[in-house]
């Protein structure tokens, strides 16, 4: 075979296994929990096609197994809401309209069925000004295929522009945990969710003993405990119903480093969290030290 011939035949061999393994189907959820690391355990994939940057993750509290997550990022395609079971199979999609959402990068929800969506990613600090969108959450066995934007924050940090990938609500107001890096401390901020519509400053709230850049976060139903992830794993704090406590609160801490985890929230065995990658993991006690999340 001449050197033409070669490099033809490599060539088609080269595309053949390309194809091959485009056309390889996503992994498949495992049959049983699988321990990853110590007290954390891989229990889902998540296989929609589309999610293969999964930014958020909460559990619904009106539609017991449903779980809500979307995509990082903005834009016509990738402003969707998916409802998707613990194991991570997809259940329904709804397409956010009302506004263009440029790097959406979490996800939260209160008691009265509102959801919360965080378009305060600003990776380069180019952005002056996030936003945070509310939507009411839809019932995944109903019809209809699109959410509408209810209320708008538009959001300001006091200092300068700061990424921002993790959000909750509580009491009357929105927290934001600015991504930090070069070893510096994650500080959460907070603004009015009475105040929508009109352009505000974030209040300064805590500075976090985590100097892992955050990725993302949630507030139990009960206000008592805050989960926050980061690169370099899991962070519980115990607050007693107050954020601010978060800068000097009893916290414990599951490594889990360099995993690409994302968003978390709070279930009835932990902590359930998603990754990048699609895994969905299940953070026990046993990853905290024996101390139940």
């Amino acid at each position: 075979m001449n050197r033409t011939q070669c490099t033809v035949a490599g060539l088609v061999w080269l595309s053949c296994l390309v194809a091959a393994v485009a056309a390889q189907p996503s992994p498949a959820p495992p049959d049983r929990p699988v321990e990853v690391a110590p007290g954390i355990f891989q229990i889902g994939y998540l296989t929609h096609p589309r999610l293969t940057e999964c930014s958020g993750v909460v559990a619904s509290r009106r539609h017991p197994g449903v779980f809500w997550v979307h995509t990082d990022g903005g834009g016509p395609k990738k402003q969707v809401l998916f409802a998707v079971r613990r194991t991570g199979q997809p259940i329904k999609e709804y397409r956010v309209v009302g506004a263009m959402l440029q790097d959406w990068e979490d996800i939260a929800l209160d008691d009265a069925g509102r959801i919360y969506l965080a378009d305060t990613g600003n990776n380069d600090a180019q952005r002056q000004q996030v936003a945070v969108y509310e939507v009411d959450e839809p019932d995944p066995n109903g019809f209809g295929s699109t959410v509408q934007i209810n209320r708008t924050w538009p959001l300001r940090f006091p200092a300068k522009p700061l990424d921002c990938e993790a959000l909750f609500v509580w009491q009357g107001y929105g927290y934001l945990i600015a991504k930090l890096s070069d070893d510096r401390r994650a500080e959460l901020y907070r603004f009015a969710l009475t105040n929508a519509g009109s352009v505000q400053l974030l209040e300064w709230v805590a500075r976090l003993p985590i100097t892992s850049p955050v990725t993302g976060a949630d507030l139990s139903a009960d206000g008592q405990r805050l989960a926050v992830v980061a690169k370099a794993g899991a962070w519980l704090f115990d607050i007693n119903g107050d954020p601010a406590r978060a800068g000097r609160a009893p916290w414990r801490r599951a490594r889990f480093k360099d995993q690409r985890i994302e968003g978390c929230c709070f279930v009835q065995e932990g902590l359930l969290v998603t990754a990048e990658t699609r895994q969905v993991y299940l953070f026990t006690d046993a990853a905290f030290g024996g101390h139940r999340p």
